[in-house]
């Protein structure tokens, strides 16, 4: 008992998630079929103002084959095929002028005796002459043709003609007790058509589907409408005129967002082929006034009289004549609510202006306030950075000094430490080279004594160690100084010692010059040089450097190692 209770509470749940779930596929299903609609309209107003353009083309073609026409001395013949061709452009265009030139058309078939053309044309004329509401003299004309010498492809425009005036006829007599009538003669030559119109051909849809619809198959109509649209361009009238019947079968199908997305699909075909011969744009009109888009509905039906009055067709003006003037009320209305809507707004903005003002007023005194503090904040700042500024100037000129004197301490510790190591070398080499003397003089060798004061090899090789003591020095102090010396100079331009040297003479000159000795007197002093030997160094390394204009200056940054 307790599993048979489980297991109808589980199928009762499961039957409230099926019925859930089946409301929501209904709300997505319907949401998406909104959007679209909406994303098509928007298409349909953009389509709308590029109407013009596409009238403007229309009528270049127009004056093209007009143009090709006047250009030759053409033959009756050709004449016929050039009037079809201008038939053609206005039969959904400008209905008066359609029937100027299949009138041309039957005048010519008259005169060259062609009975064919002479068929062809008169059914031309008939359909112009029901679209534009000339229902009896459509019927009286259609009536002169013979059927029996009529071939299958005419004879089916034949049956269409007829089936087209009383479909236009039953559209004209809406509510009249003679429309039954009208439908019954519509319904009879839908069945003659049917029976000899090749299936799967425009014609064969345009009635089959209907048919069907009168039948009760809205779902065969509906597949065979759609199946038959995949292979129609969407700018063309076919495609204009099936998706207006689908519209219809949607219509009693009770889909509205279908029937409202195939009307616009219908009138932007309609507006892109510049076809004044429209009736989807009105239905879409009426459709959305229903829904409350009075202003879309509004500019809808207007374009619809427009392309009616245009094209002469007085069934399409009757029945937008109808209905504009309640769109036009209820869009005049709507203006009038906006307006006073917008002259409460603009009351209740006047008032929120004047509080602006006073807010305004009161904020600006605030900011003047809070200006001047902060302007004295400012100048407080300013003050305080130019005063850190200062003290770090100050510092950096402090650290700089203590740097310098530092270095210079470690300079002079080297080198008095040296100088003191050599004193007392040389004061051993000397009392050395004392006691060498004294002992050949006491030894009575003059001659030999003699010539050893004479040579020079003690001063320069006492020499040779004065300048391998002093690179050794300087080098210790300054042990990148080659590297950093030769970085101010070209590569090709690039000092290198020979083997056993530590400086060359050029460095020695400006390694004087780094420890502070810049005259060059005293540097052409210190090294045994003439000053101008000095000079000429000086100013041929400056001239070869990379800086030129403060080259001895950078020699003089080059730093000794950090403490």
């Amino acid at each position: 008992m307790k599993v048979k209770k489980c297991a109808n509470k589980i199928k009762a749940l499961n039957k409230k998630k099926g019925v859930l779930g089946f409301l929501f596929l209904l709300m997505s299903v319907s949401l998406m079929a909104q959007t679209n609609v909406d994303s098509l309209l928007n298409v349909l107003d953009e389509e709308l103002i590029r109407s013009a353009h596409y009238e403007t083309v229309k009528k270049q073609r127009i004056a093209l084959i007009k143009e090709n026409a006047l250009k030759h001395n053409i033959s009756l013949e050709e004449e016929y095929r050039t009037n079809h061709l201008l038939f053609k452009e206005y039969e959904a265009y400008i209905c008066d002028s359609a029937r100027y030139y299949v009138n041309l058309n039957i005048g010519i078939a008259k005169q060259i005796g062609r009975q064919n053309w002479l068929n062809e044309s008169i059914l031309k004329k008939a359909h112009i002459l029901a679209t534009s509401g000339l229902y009896a003299e459509a019927v009286e004309l259609l009536k002169t043709i013979d059927k029996q010498y009529l071939s299958d492809d005419m004879l089916i425009d034949y049956y269409m003609a007829f089936e087209n005036i009383y479909l236009y006829h039953a559209e004209y007599a809406q509510d009249d007790e003679y429309r039954p009538k009208y439908l019954d003669s519509m319904n009879a030559y839908r069945d003659s058509v049917l029976q000899i119109v090749p299936k799967d051909t425009y014609r064969y849809i345009i009635i089959k589907g209907p048919v069907l619809v009168d039948q009760n198959k809205q779902k065969d109509a509906e597949k065979l409408l759609n199946s038959f649209l995949l292979d129609l361009s969407s700018d063309t009238r076919e495609y204009a005129v099936v998706t207006s019947i689908l519209a219809f079968v949607y219509q009693l199908g009770k889909k509205p967002d279908m029937q409202k997305i195939n009307l616009v699909k219908s009138a932007i075909a309609d507006v892109k082929g510049v076809v004044k011969e429209n009736n989807s744009l009105r239905t879409l009109a009426e459709i959305l006034y229903q829904e409350g888009d009075v202003e879309r509905a509004n500019n809808y039906m207007k374009k619809s009289i427009a392309d009616a009055n245009l094209y002469n067709a007085r069934l399409r003006n009757v029945q937008a004549s109808k209905m504009l003037p309640m769109i036009d009320y209820s869009y005049q209305m709507e203006k009038e609510m906006q307006h006073r809507k917008l002259q409460i707004f603009l009351g209740v903005i006047s008032l929120l202006s004047v509080f602006l003002m006073f807010t305004i007023g009161y904020i600006f005194r605030q900011m003047k306030k809070l200006a001047r503090a902060r302007l004295e904040v400012v100048c407080a700042n300013n003050e305080l950075k130019k005063l850190n500024a200062d003290l770090l100037e100050a510092n950096k000129l402090q650290k700089q000094m203590n740097d310098s004197l530092t270095e210079t301490n470690r300079i002079k510790e080297e080198y008095i430490g040296r100088f003191l190591g050599l004193c007392s070398v040389y004061i051993d080499k000397l009392e050395t080279y004392r006691r060498m003397l004294n002992k050949k003089a006491a030894s009575g060798k003059v001659e030999e004594l003699y010539k050893t004061l004479k040579s020079t090899q003690f001063i320069d090789d006492e020499l040779k160690d004065f300048y391998r003591n002093f690179d050794n020095s300087f080098l210790s102090i300054f042990p990148d100084f080659v590297e950093r010396f030769n970085s101010l100079l070209p590569k090709r331009e690039n000092i290198v010692p020979k083997q056993g040297e530590c400086l060359t003479t050029e460095m020695r000159i400006f390694a004087l010059i780094r420890l502070g000795i810049t005259d060059s007197a005293k540097i052409a002093s210190f090294l045994r040089y003439s000053i101008t030997t000095i000079y000429t160094y000086r100013s041929k390394l400056k001239n070869k450097s990379l800086y030129r204009d403060d080259f001895e200056e950078r020699v003089m940054k080059i730093g000794s190692f950090k403490a």
